[in-house]
């Protein structure tokens, strides 16, 4: 009962947000809110599961930055203050481009443990949230004109994703790790799930998987694009 409450009650501030969203005024300080909420979620999910069950636990692995895609734009937070104008803008598309996957990761993964009967952990609101917060960020980036959003651009940013995630098929390689579940070595996962025996086919259906995120991602942009905040 304890998912079904959570996640109903993030969908109704979800659908609330984006209305509420346009009100908000100077339009690039909410940005640092949705980094704030965002990043201080991630965190505190990371560090009450390693005081849980410790830095080696399968557990706590897959909250660190390299476990997957989720984790991995969660830590990026803070360097978006940093990063030059035009890498971040590039970064933000890919916000953008991710805010479907986003939202579905947090419905999905909260409903499979309503369905499985999954004791309820604090720890798991957490990571809905950080999912619900980056997912509006997204939207609100697009809807502000803070980026251009185009298709060369958009080609660009999803590279960007494409390209983290040959890497660590590149340093699994090395390694003999599995990084984004990408191992060739028999590793293999997708979001922690076995969907086939063969790692380079499970490899392929992760790049398939991933690319139909940022395509959805992607339509909803562009709906929003055209639907920018009026003063």
């Amino acid at each position: 009962m304890g998912y079904i409450i959570a996640i109903s009650a993030l969908l109704i501030f979800y659908v609330a947000a984006i209305y509420m969203m346009k009100y908000v005024r100077p339009r690039k300080a909410l940005n640092f809110v949705f980094i704030a909420l965002v990043y201080i979620p991630y965190v505190s999910l990371c560090t009450i599961v390693y005081s849980d069950v410790g830095f080696y636990d399968w557990n706590f692995q897959n909250t660190l930055p390299f476990a997957n895609v989720s984790p991995f734009m969660f830590s990026l937070m803070p360097i978006l203050l940093i990063l030059p104008k035009k890498a971040k803008e590039y970064v933000f598309l890919l916000i953008s481009l991710l805010s479907v996957g986003m939202l579905v990761s947090a419905v999905l993964s909260c409903a499979y443990n309503a369905a499985i009967d999954y004791k309820f952990h604090f720890h798991f609101l957490l990571d809905y949230v950080a999912h619900i917060f980056l997912s509006l960020f997204g939207i609100h980036l697009i809807r502000s004109k803070q980026v251009e959003f185009n298709n060369k651009n958009c080609l660009i940013s999803a590279s960007l994703i494409f390209s983290v995630a040959t890497l660590m098929v590149v340093l699994n390689l090395i390694f003999d790790t599995s990084f984004f579940g990408l191992s060739l070595r028999g590793k293999h996962s997708i979001y922690n799930n076995v969907l086939v025996d063969n790692s380079y086919l499970s490899a392929l259906l992760y790049y398939i998987g991933l690319g139909a995120v940022l395509l959805m991602g992607y339509v909803l942009s562009k709906k929003f694009s055209e639907k920018p905040y009026i003063d």
